[in-house]
């Protein structure tokens, strides 16, 4: 009776979780904090098929630090009207080093990601099961300096903001998003 209603509960539970494609690392260690280089990667996703360099990409997906160890990731929509954010962590082959290909893995509310990160190449590719279906993802590491206006609206605005803007805010970044270095800087004060 009892593997009856084990049995059971495993169908229930397993048949309303979004499939997956994607597995959990086993046997890598997990790296405190994250990787020591905290520079933002940018890039995109698309449906992952069995010819994925020929399909179209449907969003930004963005790797990036907010800071004391907590990485996420960030995918939106071309449109904007979907956007959706994760914590991820990442694992290594025996003891970290700040080169070499590290793996990242995360997952929050049947959304999935499992990829491998190139520390040398700045170079991210895996592959992720979201909103928008299995994915496969791409991005290049950027510089904050450089691309930091995008990574603003992308953790600041949007349906599922990392750090939503205070509600007593300046609603001047409504009518133009990037206007965020007129009161900032790049270190968000």
């Amino acid at each position: 009776m009892r593997y009856l209603l084990l049995g059971l509960a495993v169908i229930i539970v397993g048949c309303n979780v979004f499939p997956t494609f994607i597995t959990q690392p086993d046997g890598l260690n997990l790296i405190p904090g994250g990787i020591s280089n905290t520079s933002p990667y940018f890039g995109s996703f698309k449906l992952a098929t069995s010819d994925s360099s020929a399909a179209s990409p449907l969003g930004v997906f963005m790797l990036a630090s907010c800071g004391c160890g907590d990485w996420r990731v960030l995918i939106r929509s071309n449109d904007g009207t979907t956007q959706r954010q994760f914590p991820i962590q990442f694992y290594s082959l025996g003891e970290y080093r700040s080169n070499g290909v590290v793996t990242v893995y995360g997952e929050s509310e049947g959304e999935v990601i499992s990829a491998q990160l190139d520390q040398d190449a700045g170079l991210v590719m895996g592959r992720s099961t979201n909103t928008f279906g299995n994915t496969d993802v791409a991005a290049l590491r950027g510089s904050a300096h450089d691309q930091e206006v995008d990574a603003c609206g992308y953790c600041h605005l949007g349906n599922d903001p990392i750090w939503p803007l205070p509600p007593q805010h300046p609603p001047k970044y409504k009518t133009n998003p990037r206007v965020c270095f007129e009161c900032h800087t790049v270190n968000g004060q």
